[in-house]
């Protein structure tokens, strides 16, 4: 079923958000940004990019005071590794930004995927850091969304 290209607010979140992988997580997502309610699917789609930015930033943070705290050298390696990964995705998430507000959905899209393949990586190192595993999961499940939301405007 088509998204109603006039269709707004709550109605707007739920049609598009069924369309994803995680799609209580997506709604609860948008839902937290009020601009949400009034955007229609382009404006949602770039808040859901901005969402997985924020979000990135947020992990990176997180990585970066447990690599402070690591307290031996395996671990210290592992999350340097994901720290690194992780930083590396910052400024291409942002020339996604960039290639949205230029109508270049399909670059965005292409920005948006390095960093759920960077949560793939990381967490394919096999390190079982309860922290960690929980705030990869919602990054990889927020950029999952957001490529499929992205999806639909190309």
């Amino acid at each position: 079923m088509p998204i109603d290209a006039e269709e707004t607010g709550k109605a707007l979140i739920e049609s598009t958000c069924k369309k994803t992988q995680y799609p209580e997580e997506c709604i609860s997502a948008l839902e937290s940004d009020p601009a949400s309610f009034t955007a229609n699917l382009t404006g949602l789609t770039r808040i859901a990019v901005v969402k997985s930015a924020s979000k990135l930033v947020e992990t990176l943070h997180i990585v970066e005071t447990l690599v402070l705290n690591a307290t031996d050298y395996l671990t210290w390696g592992f999350l340097v590794n994901c720290r690194d990964t992780y930083n590396i995705s910052v400024p291409q998430i942002q020339r996604g930004l960039q290639a949205f507000d230029r109508l270049k959905f399909d670059k965005s899209y292409e920005s948006v995927e390095p960093v759920n393949n960077a949560v793939i990586g990381c967490d394919r190192q096999g390190w079982t850091l309860p922290i960690l595993t929980q705030v990869n999961r919602a990054l990889f499940r927020l950029t999952k969304d957001t490529m499929m939301i992205l999806h639909l405007l190309f």
